[in-house]
């Protein structure tokens, strides 16, 4: 196990140093899996905790949020069948609400359907996949538990089975859909989303080493800068340093800007 703390910078427009404190403590195993989170205020004080479970390929068994009274603010628990395939998610909520969602799959495995049931069994919904010959999903039909239709999202690929276009529907109008370009490596590179009900559009852009780490990102609305993140590594590729900075879209000037500094603290 590897114990890290990451050390939050507060900064001033002129890059002056106002704050600095304990940010987050968190637990990785050896293929550096998150094992546990912990955040903490500017005071010093708790803020929440996250717990990781992991099957054996590294994918999400349980994740697990309590507030800093250990008090359960979000669960998921995820099972897998006999093929390695989830069928079954667990969702715990405040107030021991909970959605169950289990999933349905066709002869060659491809999810066919899910039913989402609340805390008491009964059933709040259904979601509908439809998957290409290539078993790509490419579109997700979610309805009430009255079957009528809320909300359908299509996909669409490239020739290398990647993602380029998602597109969302509520009641058969197109309200929103998302553009992904990649690199040669199949690293996303830009990603656009549009938003036709509010009128704008953000468009994401990365930009990575030769490690495919990613080293910089950025976002822009309507052609306005609102983000920046500048990342370092170490030379075993473990993100070190981030500085983040988050600009007004109506003044055009920067109104945050932090520093993340992660440190390893032992190698267990």
């Amino acid at each position: 196990m590897i114990e890290w703390e990451t050390i939050k910078v507060l900064l001033d427009r002129n890059k002056n140093e106002i704050k600095r404190f304990l940010f987050k403590t968190y637990t990785n195993d050896k293929y550096g899996y998150p094992l546990d989170e912990t955040e903490y205020n500017d005071n010093g004080e708790i803020v929440c905790k996250r717990i990781y479970k992991h099957f054996d390929n590294g994918e999400i068994k349980e994740y697990i949020e309590y507030d800093p009274y250990d008090e359960l603010l979000e669960k998921h628990a995820y099972n897998k069948n006999e093929f390695g395939v989830i069928d079954r998610v667990e969702f715990e909520f405040i107030n021991e609400q909970k959605a169950i969602k289990e999933y349905y799959f066709s002869d060659i495995g491809n999810a066919q359907k899910a039913i989402v049931k609340n805390e008491n069994g009964e059933i709040t919904g259904y979601e509908i996949y439809v998957s290409n010959n290539e078993g790509q999903l490419i579109e997700e039909i979610e309805l009430d538990e009255y079957e009528n239709e809320i909300t359908r999202y299509s996909k669409k690929y490239n020739d290398d089975g990647l993602l380029i276009n998602d597109q969302q529907f509520n009641d058969d109008e197109l309200i929103s859909e998302d553009f992904y370009e990649y690199n040669n490596k199949g690293n996303v590179i830009k990603k656009t989303h549009k938003n036709y009900l509010d009128n704008y559009v953000v468009i994401d852009e990365y930009k990575y080493d030769l490690n495919g780490n990613m080293i910089y990102n950025c976002a822009r609305q309507n052609n306005v800068l609102v983000f920046e993140n500048l990342c370092a590594y170490n030379n075993n590729n473990d993100l070190i340093l981030e500085e983040l900075f988050e600009l007004s879209f109506w003044e055009r000037k920067i109104v945050k800007h932090e520093r993340l500094i992660h440190e390893k603290v032992s190698d267990l």
